[in-house]
């Protein structure tokens, strides 16, 4: 059962939201750990909207087979709820972190490195690490020194972050290191994309 969901669990999934007397359709908005903000298909109890933590059972069908998760739910503002999964098989999934396909600047240098950082951008960010183009500046390394540009913002992003997977034309890192509200921002940045794409 673990396998099939950690596949299943996705931003703009459909899902249901079963509170025992009814379940409301909804679709997951994004994830944070075993946090995951759903957005209502249909409309939720007022009991749920609030800040008290109230428990249900999280359905989301994956390959023909339909899970129910044990949760606790509460209210996150603007018609969204936090679902956190109870079930202990939920810490098995592959991604911890939502990710999106938002393009930012980004300055790499490996660890220890003194020569100027190489120029890329992202290809998708998540809080948990970061998806960049691979240039022909990319200097190889276990670990790198991360800054991202938020250009509207006009502010940086910056951690370390180990190089887990690299292509021709990409570089995948995990963070190691990054400030707590620097991790926070990226969630929402992400979560943000996706509340977009489920309103369209």
């Amino acid at each position: 059962m673990a396998t099939g969901f950690a596949s299943a669990l996705s931003e703009g999934q459909p899902a249901q939201l079963d509170l025992g007397d009814e379940a409301v359709p909804c679709v997951v908005v994004g994830f944070s750990g075993s946090d995951v903000v759903l957005a209502a298909g249909g409309e939720f109890p007022p009991e749920v909207l609030g800040s008290e933590r109230v428990m249900a059972y999280l359905l989301i069908e994956a390959g023909g087979t339909l899970h129910a998760l044990k949760a606790e739910v509460r209210g996150a503002g603007a018609g969204e709820i936090v679902a956190t999964l109870l079930d202990p098989f939920r810490l098995g999934q592959r991604r911890t972190f939502s990710r999106a396909p938002i393009v930012l600047p980004a300055h790499l240098r490996p660890i220890g490195d003194e020569d100027k950082p190489w120029t890329t951008f992202t290809r998708d960010i998540s809080a948990g690490g970061l998806r960049v183009a691979r240039q022909s500046s990319y200097r190889e390394a276990p670990a790198h020194e991360v800054v991202i540009g938020l250009v509207q913002a006009d502010r940086e992003i910056r951690g370390l972050a180990a190089e887990v997977r690299v292509t021709a034309t990409d570089l995948s890192l995990n963070f190691m290191n990054i400030a707590a509200e620097d991790r926070l921002l990226l969630a929402q940045l992400t979560f943000a994309y996706h509340r977009r794409a489920v309103a369209q």
